[in-house]
């Protein structure tokens, strides 16, 4: 079977994850799945890689996978579905394949410069929660389930 992804060099944002071929949207990209542990317990040299999914709860891919090597864009490819990362619109081979950090992070203090050159680049990358209305709104309901759980029971409590 052929390689659907390569990981590969990405310029400033050192190793990246690309289209080995074209790539239909809805298609899965890569999967959250691992063993989940408390962030303190995973070496620091780890964290810029981990996918959180859930509170202090954090599933770090296997080195080098395309989980491993996606890096974020703030006008992705890909988005967060469940438990994987699908294709957010049709992909064409050679493209990055990106996601947007902030619908998977929602630890206030999470905040990195963003390069990823994109037009509606926000130079800085945040928390879902610090994500502007009408962006939060584009994502709907694909961003991590933790977030969605939460924002989601935020928005069904009635007003005092």
């Amino acid at each position: 079977m052929r390689a659907r992804i390569l990981v590969s060099d990405a310029g400033a944002k050192g190793v990246g994850a690309f289209a080995a071929a074209p790539m239909r949207a809805g298609s899965r990209i890569a999967s959250m799945r691992g063993k989940v542990q408390w962030i303190w317990d995973i070496p620091e040299g780890f964290w810029p890689y981990a996918f959180q999914v859930d509170y202090d709860r954090y599933v770090v891919p296997k080195r080098d996978s395309a989980g491993w090597a996606m890096n974020h864009s703030c006008e992705p490819n890909c988005v967060i579905l469940g438990a994987s990362i699908v294709a957010r619109r049709a992909i064409r081979t050679g493209e990055e394949l990106t996601f947007d950090y902030s619908t998977d992070v929602d630890w206030s203090g999470f905040k990195m410069k963003c390069l990823c050159g994109a037009s509606g680049c926000r130079k800085t990358v945040r928390a879902y929660r610090f994500l502007p209305a009408a962006v939060r709104s584009s994502y709907g309901d694909n961003v991590a389930p933790y977030i969605r759980r939460r924002y989601s029971a935020v928005a069904r409590r009635p007003a005092h």
